[in-house]
């Protein structure tokens, strides 16, 4: 009897694509790259960065707010040797009260120490001269010319704009012209003038502020 012969052949495997990999997503990334924390160290050295550079710029801002101020007094004393005014002597000085029609009410200088000189000048001249300069910007024109003259028996005086902001305000001595744009001004008062347009003479301007000042050679 005739046998039978199998095929002893192996199958081939199929070849079978594997699945594409998923990329990771945002919260298993997070896990796998997690940030080491910074050491105590390296917080202490950040901490200390932070100080020394706030450190720095309060140093650097006090050095110039006290050269700020240095210069502002060097600047001042150019004229240190001259009598200057405030703005409560100003306003007694210049103002017009409607009452009596008198510009000035110079019995405010009576009896008060620091004004006897003031009251001295003011009572022995016809006409009260002031100058008003910012010891921020100085015109040194000016300066040279009026440490120039001898003033000492003129009732001449000064004030620093820098100092009192109050007179920019101040209605009473609104027809001086003062004004915070302006870096100088000069005033002359003549006290016994017949009419208004003759008692103030105001001038901004350098060259006739000169001028005027020439007027006291």
């Amino acid at each position: 009897m005739a046998r039978v012969q199998q095929s002893n052949q192996k199958k081939k495997p199929t070849n079978q694509k594997s699945a594409p990999k998923k990329a990771p997503t945002k919260a298993e990334l997070a896990k796998t790259n997690a940030r080491r924390e910074p050491s105590k160290n390296e917080i202490l050295f950040f901490r200390i960065g932070i100080m020394v550079v706030l450190v720095t710029i309060v140093t650097v801002a006090i050095i110039f707010t006290i050269q700020y101020f240095m210069n502002k007094e060097e600047e001042s004393a150019v004229f240190e040797d001259y009598i200057h005014i405030t703005d409560f002597d100003l306003k007694y000085l210049t103002y017009y009260d409607e009452n009596s029609g008198v510009y000035g009410d110079f019995s405010y200088f009576i009896g008060l120490e620091d004004k006897e000189e003031v009251l001295r000048l003011i009572n022995a001249n016809d006409h009260i001269y002031i100058y008003f300069y910012r010891s921020s910007n100085l015109q040194d024109e000016v300066v040279d010319k009026i440490k120039s003259l001898d003033l000492e028996d003129v009732a001449f005086f000064l004030m620093d704009m820098d100092r009192y902001e109050s007179i920019f305000t101040d209605q009473t001595i609104s027809h001086l012209g003062l004004s915070q744009d302006k870096t100088q001004v000069f005033v002359k008062f003549f006290v016994d003038a017949e009419n208004d347009q003759d008692r103030f003479t105001v001038e901004s301007i350098t060259r006739t502020i000169l001028i005027e000042l020439g007027h006291l050679e």
